[in-house]
């Protein structure tokens, strides 16, 4: 039976050439869209679940509570709490603490300059770290690798970078050009499998972090340590965490109740993080769970559309085969004889499509890798796993975009049909139409989608931050060597000729800030704090970088560290008077003793995080050394040459050192890096959305000119125009197109302004915007349609009558 089937699948298909392609070339685009959107699913997913047992590792994640209610969610804990949460739950097995280094480090070679390079996503750990997390060692052992204090463990991609296709095991390293390190191991980069992608790791105990873990050691402050558990095989993690807000109070209630605020701790699965997007970034930047709920939907409604267009094409062309039915039905075939084979040529066509389905995600996916910023390996698709999804993929195609058609067909009578009454009655048509403006309200709601994030990636890159972002050269001081030689750098800076200005800072705008200070005002008390984010800068930053006072001073070198300037919402939080703004102070404790910052200055706000996040309280402290940055603030129209100049005056004090450079702009926007993925993605998925309606309405369009073919040729040879019949012939597929703007519009501008609203400042769902996707679509729609309808209206009538 299923030979037969077969049989009459290519049958169908050699007969009709055209609708074959186009239904085939349909349900591929649509399975290859889904595909590799099911790929980059699968890979985001599947973060942190190679580790052994990785169920059964967590990390200890907190959420702060002020006074006020407000609360903050924050992954990283002070020192003590590893080893008290050890000692006080028989069911942690171990525990493991992990510091990301914030700033840049040096590495190079011993007594070669020229080897040295900064590298990023530097990392300290605890011995038993690599107990915990499962790294792929090429050399060492990665159970004793952090045991030594003097070890350090290398990414490939940094081993290669210092010594070649050479081992590195044993050999001698520099971190900062003063601490040496003996390789200890090299493992595989973790690009794509874990949220700790680190370049590198040295043991906890190490550098100035081993004298700071010698001082006393508080639970209420210096939250730098992420810290992870890996729970004994069956130990629950919700009881585990019913039991520790009774921990908290009993090691760290007393120190938090003087610090004015309160915490709660709890566990978040390892594998869970990387989705986790309230986190931000651990040691890489987290992706977002609704994220991929939304490409999701999009390679559902991209698979359904092809559907459609299989459903409209089947059940216009059944006029065709309505003779067939009814012989079959005469002779003795049953309804559901009819629909079996009916349905099977739908999955033979959709196994066809898979076929070239999986070519075009072959062809495509180094493309889809780029946009994506993800290493999707061709390999992929041929892994069992994959290539059963797809076939259950191509399968559900099948019966979905079947089912209809083999109904429809099933039901028709022979009686009627053998008798040459059989034509396309009004409740298919109406059908097919109610197709055709399902397919385009999808079609339309993603050119609008596209359009409004566009408008927001525009709005973000325009919107006024507060400050001069132009033209301002971050230069990194991250050894110790830079930063002694701050002050002759910076005085080199100025000597050129295009800088108008240089200042040094411990943060700036755009990266992570993670110190603040927990005020309060005099006529308070300790648990009325509010936190405050503070960066430490060189009296001339806000001259250099062009923040704007709207009260008081800016520092000179005369100020002291607690003189602070501060932004106007940290006015709004504290509830004082801008007229009594300047001299006033605001206390902060520590360890009993109370410090008064006094404020002699206040700037307009400005944006220190990206648009996403509100403006918060944020203050400027001076100091005349111990940067991480040099600012540079140059003018200049041919910056290349500039950046060439200020390389070699660094090289000049500076011979042993890399000279490395970035601009702020492009910094800050690099927090927006996730959304322009989005608008990248959204835009290349858009276009096969209505690449595939399109090629369904001029499936639907031919075949209703080949209809009407005996229609035209009379209204021709009665005077007719072209112009007269291509309208005409036209317009019955432009209303239902009309009819989905209408219903999309609507639909997708209360999705996108939930969208807009994950960002504090943001553009709107303009009507401007609503238009332009309107015209997109009808412009398409009249480029399709007007086609075939200008070649029906341009053929020869006669020729058309006697065909008829």
């Amino acid at each position: 039976m299923f030979r037969n089937y077969v049989k009459i699948a290519v049958r169908q298909l050699s007969k009709n050439v055209t609708f074959s392609f186009i239904n085939i070339a349909g349900l591929a685009t649509g399975m290859a869209a889904c595909m590799l959107l099911l790929l980059y699913i699968r890979h985001e997913m599947n973060y942190d679940r190679h580790h052994y047992r990785s169920g059964d590792i967590y990390l200890v994640n907190s959420e702060a509570v002020l006074s006020t209610g407000a609360k903050e969610e924050y992954p990283a804990l002070s020192a003590p709490y590893a080893s008290a949460l050890t000692t006080a739950f028989p069911e942690i097995m171990q525990a493991a603490r992990l510091y990301v280094m914030e700033e840049k480090t040096l590495l190079g070679i011993p007594g070669q300059p020229a080897t040295a390079f900064y590298e990023k996503r530097g990392c300290q750990a605890d011995t038993s770290f690599f107990s915990l997390f499962a790294y792929h060692f090429s050399e060492g052992d990665a159970r004793n690798a952090l045991r030594e204090p003097g070890s350090i463990v290398l990414s490939a991609t940094v081993a290669k970078k210092l010594f070649g296709d050479k081992p590195a095991l044993h050999k001698i390293i520099t971190l900062n050009g003063k601490e040496t390190y003996r390789v200890s191991g090299v493992y595989r980069d973790e690009s794509g499998r874990s949220h700790i992608d680190a370049r590198f790791f040295i043991p906890l105990g190490s550098g100035w972090m081993g004298h700071f873990l010698r001082q006393p050691q508080h639970y209420a402050g210096n939250n730098i340590f992420y810290t992870y558990l890996r729970l004994h095989p069956g130990a629950s993690a919700a009881r585990l965490n019913r039991k520790l807000p009774a921990f908290m109070e009993q090691h760290a209630g007393a120190e938090l109740k003087a610090a004015g605020f309160s915490k709660r701790i709890f566990l978040t699965p390892v594998h869970n993080l990387h989705l986790h997007d309230q986190l931000g970034t651990i040691v890489t930047a987290t992706n977002s769970r609704a994220y991929l709920y939304m490409l999701a939907s999009v390679a559902l409604l991209i698979l359904l559309i092809a559907c459609v267009n299989f459903m409209n094409l089947s059940s216009a062309r059944a006029v065709r085969r309505a003779a067939e039915v009814g012989i079959r039905k005469v002779l003795g075939a049953k309804k559901g004889e009819l629909i079996r084979q009916f349905m099977g040529e739908s999955l033979i066509l959709a196994l066809l499509a898979l076929g070239v389905a999986f070519l075009l995600v072959w062809l495509v996916l180094p493309l889809f890798s780029q946009l994506t910023s993800r290493e999707l390996s061709s390999a992929l698709l041929l892994q069992p796993g994959v290539i059963t999804a797809f076939i259950l993929l191509a399968v559900l195609t099948g019966i979905v975009s079947g089912s209809y058609p083999a109904f429809f067909l099933a039901a028709f009578k022979p009686i009627s049909v053998l008798k040459g009454r059989y034509a396309n009655t009004m409740h298919a048509i109406s059908f097919r139409r109610g197709l055709v403006v399902f397919q385009f309200v999808i079609a339309v709601g993603l050119i609008l989608a596209a359009m409004v994030i566009r408008d927001q990636m525009h709005f973000i890159r325009h919107q006024p931050l507060g400050f001069h972002q132009d033209q301002q050269v971050v230069l990194p001081l991250n050894s110790e060597a830079a930063q002694q030689a701050y002050t002759g750098i910076r005085n080199s800076m100025l000597q050129h000729q295009q800088v108008l200005g240089a200042a040094g800072a411990v943060y700036y705008p755009g990266i992570s800030n993670p110190t603040d200070f927990s005020f309060y005002r005099p006529d308070q008390t300790v648990n009325d704090i509010q936190h405050v984010r503070i960066n430490q800068v060189a009296p001339e930053l806000l001259e250099t970088m062009g923040f704007r006072l709207a009260a008081g001073r800016g520092f000179t070198p005369a100020d002291t560290s607690r003189n602070m300037i501060v932004n106007e919402t940290t006015l709004r939080k504290f509830n004082i008077p801008a007229d009594k703004a300047i001299g006033y102070k605001l206390n902060f404790d520590w360890e009993g003793v109370t410090y008064p910052y006094q404020i002699i200055g206040v700037v307009k706000d400005f944006h220190f995080e990206d648009l996403h996040k509100t403006i918060t309280p944020y203050a400027f402290l001076t100091q005349p050394a111990g940067f991480n940055y040099l600012i540079v603030h140059v003018q200049t129209a041919d910056m290349p040459e500039t950046i060439a100049s200020l390389a070699q005056q660094w090289k000049t004090i500076l011979p042993e050192e890399p000279f490395e450079y970035s601009l702020l702009r492009e910094d800050f926007q690099r927090n927006y890096h996730a959304d322009r993925q989005t608008s990248r993605l959204l835009d290349f998925f858009t276009g096969i959305a209505i690449f595939i309606s399109c090629m369904g309405l001029f499936g639907l369009a031919a075949f209703d000119a080949q209809q009407r073919i005996r229609e035209i040729g009379i209204r021709k040879i009665m005077g007719g125009s072209v112009l007269h019949i291509t309208t005409l012939l036209s317009k019955d597929f432009l209303r239902p197109v009309v009819t989905a703007i209408l219903i999309a519009g609507p639909l997708a501008g209360i999705c996108m302004q939930h969208w807009l609203n994950n960002f504090a400042y943001h553009t709107h769902v303009s009507g401007r915007t609503f238009l332009l996707a309107a015209m997109i679509a009808i412009t398409m729609a009249v480029l399709t349609t007007g086609m075939q309808a200008l070649r029906a209206a341009l053929s020869n009538p006669v020729k058309n009558l006697r065909e008829a």
